[in-house]
């Protein structure tokens, strides 16, 4: 009796070694998007005293299909812009890229960093169409009435690194801080 009670134990256990074995070879990995060759993370706190206005926005981004160039991309970003007297808004970002490359921005110090051309959209649904314009704005540098996008300059750095940037460079007088975290992981 206790030889066959072992002996459907090893049976078990040989059986359970393939299964597990079969799925672990047979599955593939959860590549939504591609793989991403570049991933990155993005916080910027802007808050001008005395005024009660302030802004921000954290996120990542992650670029796939090539080193310095690719053709797609995505980005999840949260911004939020606070006036005095409690009003303001926050959004959500969905960017979906479907080109990127790196180029050097249009002023000093001319770092290279992200350019994305693709489409976006806007939640939560109930913001006004001047709080989607501002948020859209925001991103792309423009008067926000489109989802879609060319050549947008992310000002994420096309180098691996952690970078502290003075909010300073961004507008002129805020207290706060702005961190972008670049990784290249193909």
């Amino acid at each position: 009796m206790f030889r066959r009670l072992l002996r459907a134990l090893l049976v078990f256990s040989v059986v359970a070694v393939l299964a597990g074995t079969v799925v672990a070879v047979s599955a593939t990995p959860a590549l939504g998007y591609g793989k991403a060759t570049w991933q990155t993370a993005l916080t910027g706190t802007f808050t001008f005293p005395t005024t009660g206005f302030g802004l921000g926005f954290w996120g990542w981004c992650d670029f796939a299909g090539g080193v310095t160039s690719g053709d797609d991309a995505d980005c999840e970003i949260a911004e939020y812009m606070h006036a005095p007297a409690g009003s303001g808004w926050t959004c959500e970002l969905s960017i979906d890229a479907t080109s990127w490359n790196q180029s050097a921005e249009p002023f000093p110090p001319f770092f290279v960093t992200f350019h994305a051309t693709g489409s976006l959209v806007v939640r939560p649904g109930h913001l006004t169409d001047l709080q989607k314009q501002a948020c859209i704005g925001f991103f792309t540098g423009g008067d926000g009435k489109s989802t879609t996008f060319s050549n947008v300059d992310t000002f994420i750095p096309a180098a691996p690194g952690h970078y502290n940037i003075d909010p300073n460079v961004i507008f002129p007088g805020p207290v706060g801080e702005f961190n972008l975290t670049v990784k290249q992981i193909g």
